[in-house]
């Protein structure tokens, strides 16, 4: 009777998906063969280099993977990942098994990805704007509270010359929204009393019901008619802002979907997708596509561990995962800002395959949206570190990761077989 192996995986520093790889490596699968199956995923990303160190530690030897990415894009769509995905798997001739698990982990990221989007959590803290133009006003002192129509003198705003190429089609539409930084705004208050309420006892109302200039993010949005264009610089009727007022956006005014009777449609005008959004009717917008951020390594990471497992013969039915899975802690920042760790598509991870997890032991992000994503999918059996019998040890995989922390940045992968 042959006696079934079990692959345990010990998760107490976390997890990246090239410890796992790594680690799959010190088990035995061939170096080359793995690194081999990373590499060529990565071509249509613009290409990696994947890089052996072998590492003697404490606790025994270990495997490092290094990465150099040449990538072309910083982040991947989720379509696109899908057929990167499917070409690298009948290139590595991987089978159906160790394939289905590539295409479940690639999927929890992408449903993770959507659910950190969809609950809002991809920033917190400071946001960063960032200035398109400036406005070009005759006011330097005084400014009037709405755009008085009659005014006289030249109203524009100047693009920088970064920007000057969004301007293309703009001239199709009459309207224009102008978002404006109100630089001159100086502190707030959370009542108000607006200036132009009549009557001997002015009401106060919540600083959300006026239009204060002095606001906790002192933005300020203007309509106004276009003129004309010439160059970077869009000649409006009059603004209502300081000259030098930062213009941090531009958005064509669209008389079907703002409910006004100025303005036209532009270059949107009579076609199905405006009808779509008059008629109210739910569809998709291509740029609603998902989108795995800082992720040029997934594929990488998935391909690798697939053949890894391959290469082993690892019964995919019998995977364990010791709790509780270490996540960190403190913050991580990325292309989003400054994120709480776990990371908004960690922690959606976790909830919906109800992964045992802690924070710690250390302050920084171990267990990575690719990490979590590739352990959920090996659907192991949980079992408390403590107490659990692994069975006998055949062999012991060390993948250690880059970072270099106080205690020793390793995942642990054992084969066992019962006792």
């Amino acid at each position: 009777m042959i006696a079934l192996k079990t692959l345990v995986i010990d998760p107490r520093m976390g997890m990246a998906g090239d410890m796992f790889s790594a680690a799959l490596i010190g088990l035995g699968a061939p170096a080359d063969v793995v690194i081999g199956a990373m590499e060529w995923a990565a071509q249509p990303l613009g290409g990696a280099n994947v890089h052996l160190e072998e590492i003697m530690t404490k606790a025994g030897p270990g495997v490092r993977l290094r990465v150099l990415l040449e990538a072309k894009s910083p982040h991947l769509s989720a379509s696109k990942a899908h057929r990167y995905l499917e070409a690298a798997i009948r290139e590595e001739d991987i089978s159906q098994p160790y394939a289905d698990f590539a295409r479940r982990a690639l999927e929890i990221l992408i449903s993770a990805e959507r659910q950190a989007h969809r609950d809002g959590r991809l920033d917190f803290g400071t946001l960063t704007v960032t200035p398109v133009g400036i406005a070009h006003t005759p006011y330097n002192h005084e400014a009037p509270h709405q755009p008085a129509q009659g005014a006289q003198g030249d109203f524009y705003v100047e693009l920088f010359p970064e920007f000057a190429a969004g301007l293309d089609g703009l001239e199709s539409f009459s309207h224009v929204y102008i978002v404006s930084y109100l630089h001159r705004s100086r502190g707030y208050s959370m009542t108000v009393t607006p200036p132009w309420q009549e009557g001997e006892r002015p009401r106060r109302v919540g600083l959300f019901a006026s239009r204060s200039p002095n606001r906790p993010s002192p933005l300020g949005i203007t309509v106004a008619e276009i003129r004309r264009i010439g160059g970077n610089r869009i000649y409006t009727s009059p603004l209502d802002l300081f000259d030098g007022t930062p213009v941090v956006d531009i958005k064509p005014h669209i008389r079907s979907l703002d409910d006004a009777e100025m303005g036209d449609d532009g270059w949107l005008a009579d076609s199905d997708h405006l009808r779509l959004h008059r008629e109210g009717i739910p569809h998709n917008h291509a740029s609603e596509n998902a989108v795995l951020h800082e992720a040029q390594d997934i594929l990488l990471d998935v391909i690798g561990a697939a053949k890894g497992l391959e290469t082993l013969d690892v019964n995919l039915g019998a995977v364990m995962c010791l709790t509780p899975v270490s996540v960190g802690g403190g913050a991580i920042r990325f292309s989003h800002g400054t994120l709480p760790v776990p990371a908004p598509a960690v922690s959606a991870i976790l909830k919906r395959y109800r992964i045992p997890h802690v924070t710690g032991p250390v302050d920084v992000e171990i267990l990575t949206p690719t990490g979590a994503a590739i352990l959920a999918a090996l659907q192991p059996r949980w079992r408390c570190r403590e107490i659990v019998e692994v069975g006998r040890l055949e062999r012991v995989g060390l993948g250690l990761g880059t970072k270099e922390l106080t205690l020793l940045n390793g995942l642990w992968l054992y084969l066992t077989t019962a006792n």
